[in-house]
Order: C-alpha cells, then sequence, then structure tokens
C-alpha cells in the first residue's frame, strides 16, 4: 500500500523520484518510485542514496550533546571559549553566543554564509575563520532565525574538541556504532550506491525540470547537512537513537538518556509556526498535530528535498527523500494520509488568504529587508496590494540558476502582519511574517520567510 501511494504521489506532483520509509513501533518499512535521475532513467530503490539536506544536522547537534555527556563541552559556556580566534561583526554576539544559540538557531547573526573552502581538512577552519563578517540580525537570544553557518561552527567545535576531522567523528560515532550501510559522506563513497540526483526548473523552460549542474555542497557545510548522505530508512534508524533514549541498536549507549530528552525541550518559538513547526529544541523542530507531539526536521540541497516527521511516544512516523527543489506539496498530502490513516492527526494548514488583498496601511510593510544572500523590496501598487521583489545574491542561487522574482504579490491571510508569499522556485506558498522582537504592535523591523529573519534597512 505505501509503494502504490508514494507513486500515485509522485505522478501527481510531478517529482522526478521519491523515497519513504516509515517507523511504526521497532519496524521500518522501505519503499520508493519514480527514477533517481530523469537523465538515464534509473529506476529509485529503498536503498538508494539521496541528500537529506539539513535533516543533518541532527545528527551534528548528536555529536554536540554527545561531547555534552563526555564533559568536554559546556553548552552554556561562549563559542569562544572554545574557539578563541571566533569572530562575527558584532563583537557582543562573538563574546556571548553560545553552543546552545546555535543548536537553537538564536544567535542572531547571519546564517547563510555560503562559501567553497575547498575539499581539504582545513576546510571548516577556514570557513569558521571567513564568518568574521557576519552582521547581526538581532540581538543573541532574541529571535529565532535558520541559522546554516550556526552549525558549521558547531562542527568545527567537534573537531577541535575531538582531534579529527567532522566526517570521522560522524562515522566513528554515529554511523557505523547504529551500522547506517546505506549512509556516507562523499562523492566518492556514494558512486557505489545507486544515487539520487537533483533537478531543478530549466532556465530556458521554468515548466520542465532538468538534472541539477551540481551534484552536492561543499565540504564546510558538512555539519549544515551535506555530510550526510543517505537512505530515508538509515534517517530513520538515526532517529531510533533517540527514540531509545541514547541507545544504540546492540545496546550500548551512545548518549546519555536525560540529555537525549533534554534535545526536545523548547528552547525558543517559532515566529512562523505553520509550515516548521511551533518551536524548537536542541537541533529538533517541536510540533503538536492535533494533540500528538511530533519532532523532525527539514531538508533541502541542489535539486532535492526531504522531510521527517517522528510522533515520539507513538514511536510513529516516517521521512520522505524526494529529487526536486520543493516537494512541500507532497510531503503536506503524504503527512496528512499517513498520520491521518495511523493517529487520526495531521499538519497544521497555513492560515486561510482574505478575499481583499489590499492592505489599510500599506506603508507599515514598504521597504527593504535583508540578510545574507537575499533582498526583500517590499513595495505597494495603486490599489494597496503589497508586491515582493526578491534578490538572491548567494553562491548558491547563483549555480543553480534561479529565475527573477519581480513583484511577487504578498496575500494577507487571515492572522496580524502575515502573509503567502509563493517564489517560482517553490511548489507551495509560504508564510512571510512581519516583526518587531522588541514591541510585538510597532512598525515592523523584520521580515521572517523561509525560517530566515531578513533585518529592515530602509
Amino acid at each position: 500500500m505505501l509503494q502504490e501511494k508514494l507513486a500515485e504521489l509522485v505522478h501527481r506532483h510531478g517529482v522526478p523520484g521519491a523515497q519513504l520509509a516509515v517507523v511504526d513501533g521497532d519496524e521500518i518499512t522501505e519503499v520508493a518510485a519514480g527514477v533517481l535521475s530523469l537523465r538515464t532513467g534509473w529506476p529509485a530503490t529503498p536503498d538508494a542514496l539521496f541528500l537529506p539536506g539539513s535533516i543533518g544536522k541532527l545528527y551534528t547537534a548528536t555529536l554536540v550533546m554527545m561531547l555534552v555527556d563526555e564533559g568536554l563541552l559546556d553548552l552554556d559556556l561562549p563559542v569562544r571559549s572554545y574557539l578563541p580566534g571566533f569572530e562575527v561583526r558584532d563583537p557582543r554576539a562573538r563574546d556571548v553566543v553560545t553552543a546552545r544559540d546555535l543548536l537553537s538557531h538564536t544567535s542572531g547573526f547571519d546564517g547563510d554564509h555560503f562559501t567553497d573552502t575547498g575539499r581539504g581538512d582545513d576546510a571548516l577552519a577556514r570557513y569558521v575563520d571567513g564568518c568574521a563578517d557576519l552582521p547581526q540580525i538581532a540581538a543573541p537570544g532574541t529571535i529565532w532565525s535558520y541559522s546554516n553557518s550556526g552549525y558549521s561552527i558547531l562542527g568545527r567545535i567537534v573537531e577541535v574538541l575531538l582531534g579529527t576531522t567532522f566526517e570521522e567523528a560522524l562515522r566513528d560515532r554515529i554511523t557505523t556504532p547504529l551500522r547506517l550501510a546505506h549512509t556516507v559522506s562523499f562523492a566518492e563513497e556514494a558512486i557505489v550506491h545507486p544515487t539520487a540526483v537533483g533537478h531543478v526548473p530549466d532556465p530556458e523552460d521554468p515548466a520542465r525540470l532538468v538534472v541539477s549542474p551540481t551534484w552536492a555542497l561543499w565540504r564546510a557545510f558538512g555539519p549544515m547537512g551535506s555530510a550526510v548522505v543517505c537512505s530515508a530508512g538509515d534517517v530513520l534508524r538515526f532517529v531510533r537513537l533517540h527514540l531509545d533514549g541514547g541507545v544504540a541498536p546492540d545496546g550500548a549507549r551512545l548518549l546519555d538518556a536525560g540529555l537525549a530528552a533534554s534535545m526536545l525541550e523548547q528552547q525558543v518559538a517559532l515566529v512562523d509556526d505553520s509550515v516548521l513547526g511551533q518551536a524548537w529544541g536542541l537541533g529538533w523542530i517541536l510540533d503538536h498535530w492535533g494533540d500528538v507531539a511530533v519532532i523532525g526536521h527539514d531538508g533541502n540541497s541542489i535539486g532535492q528535498n526531504a522531510f521527517m516527521r517522528v510522533a515520539p511516544q507513538e514511536r510513529f512516523g516516517f521521512c520522505l527523500q524526494t529529487n526536486t527543489e520543493s516537494a512541500l506539496n507532497l510531503y503536506r498530502e503524504l503527512a496528512g494520509w499517513l498520520f491521518g490513516e495511523r493517529l487520526g492527526v495531521g499538519p497544521r494548514p497555513d492560515p486561510a488568504a482574505l478575499d481583499d488583498e489590499a492592505v489599510a496601511d500599506p506603508a507599515r510593510y514598504t521597504g527593504t529587508y535583508e540578510r545574507e544572500g537575499l533582498t526583500f523590496q517590499v513595495r505597494a501598487d495603486d490599489d494597496g496590494r503589497l508586491l515582493a521583489t526578491v534578490t538572491p545574491t548567494h553562491a548558491v542561487a547563483e549555480s543553480q540558476g534561479w529565475p527573477p522574482m519581480v513583484d511577487l504579490p504578498l496575500r494577507p491571510v487571515a492572522r496580524d502582519d502575515s502573509f503567502l508569499l509563493k517564489l517560482p522556485v517553490a511548489d507551495a506558498d509560504l508564510l512571510a511574517v512581519f516583526f518587531d522582537p522588541e514591541d510585538a504592535g510597532g512598525r515592523p523591523s523584520h521580515l521572517h520567510y523561509g525560517a530566515r529573519a531578513h533585518r529592515r534597512i530602509g
């Protein structure tokens, strides 16, 4: 039944290929549908490797908590206690940001510093050096804003404290003890497995998908998630370590039970609680679907999109991996079906769009909002409707040939200061929330979209 449902969804949503693993109690069921590559037509299989992207941040968070378990790391000491040369643009953030802030995405500094620092064992060290000019979006600890850079900084802490490379730590402490036979870190390791390639819109015909021009992200992005290349089933075998309180299938304890449980404690509430979840723990998305507690993480890589959600008390959940840039609609339908059939719940929908798209006070929102690599210019038309022009400047967008994104409609919803916005590179609307972290009713100082806060600069 899983196989048939996945094949139906892949066809309906125009996804080249997908892989689904479902955990129910102690059993993991794995299926696949579609193809690994539109160029070769090779069928997707349950043992194939995909790029789960930022789901790999949970592996980084687990390594960090292992260091806490061993007394090597205190989550509440400044990062500079472990990386004395650590720098960002704001001196106060440099001096006070902790590993806990990085795990929970509350450092306040820009988090999409995308740069290639080579394939050498010094890639992470060089990357962290390159964070010295990252600007501050908000004061540390005041808002949640997703930070890729924070996780590479955590990965560098792992390297320094263990005296090894991040990938070796990942293999020695997670992949090997959990016997994850379908998990690797490098392209030369993946090539001996059936492996999915990403797909992106054809720049000359955006309605058509083509194989992405590159496969994996750079080595410095490893702790952000790119060091995990795996099957959906292996993602759930990793997750089972947390469901079992830090104990591996052979009975070996890899992480203290209390520390594993602490990763599921709320650290910060999310500004936008519709797409990802309600809150963030130490690495984990925290949510409720109906009265069921749900944890998980999503991931994007070059032309690939993955989702994982698990109800820990019920020991039920899934990992979906796809080889297309955006598969949010497929994920939502699949999640609703799986959790609906088994637990009678499903993901919370976005707030409903209002019929009237005009806003009473356009000047409240118009202006320029910016973060590292992305700028939003919000203006109002003659009828008072808001339009956003989105300009990406980071290297990942440039490498994928993102199309122009000019005067995209911001559609107001039945929620204060919130709008639906769909980018041409996405298959679904996402919520854009204007807010001021210092004054809930004040003129918005930030725009939250795509899990990131953008600071108003004009």
